[in-house]
């Protein structure tokens, strides 16, 4: 039920929500006509050419691999925790059990 109502929510708001802005095309402001050609001009004169690609710092496979032994070694943490766990939760068992046949046997 819950899913059917966030998916309702989502649906009237994609139905309402408005185009993007970036669709429409700018209105061009003919008020100031000499002062945007003034001001093209003066970034003309102060454009700089790039010289080349830059190089990524950091290879994207050194990356991945990175990844996957972080999350490789917090699941073998967990199972480490989780192994600790069942340990005391077994002994606790035994102990538990041991006292129960010690009541028994009075």
């Amino acid at each position: 039920m819950r899913a059917l109502i966030v998916a309702l929510v989502l649906g009237c708001t994609m139905l309402i929500t408005p185009p993007a802005l970036a669709d429409s095309p700018p209105e061009p402001d003919t008020t100031d006509a000499g002062a945007q050609e003034d001001a093209a001009e003066e970034r003309a004169t102060q454009f700089v050419g790039v010289r080349g690609p830059e190089a990524e710092s950091i290879p994207g496979g050194a990356l991945l691999l990175a990844a996957y032994a972080i999350v490789w070694a917090l699941l073998f943490l967990f199972l480490l925790r989780m192994r600790g766990l069942q340990r005391q939760t077994a002994e606790e068992l035994e102990r538990l059990s041991a006292q129960i046949r010690a009541s028994e046997g009075q």
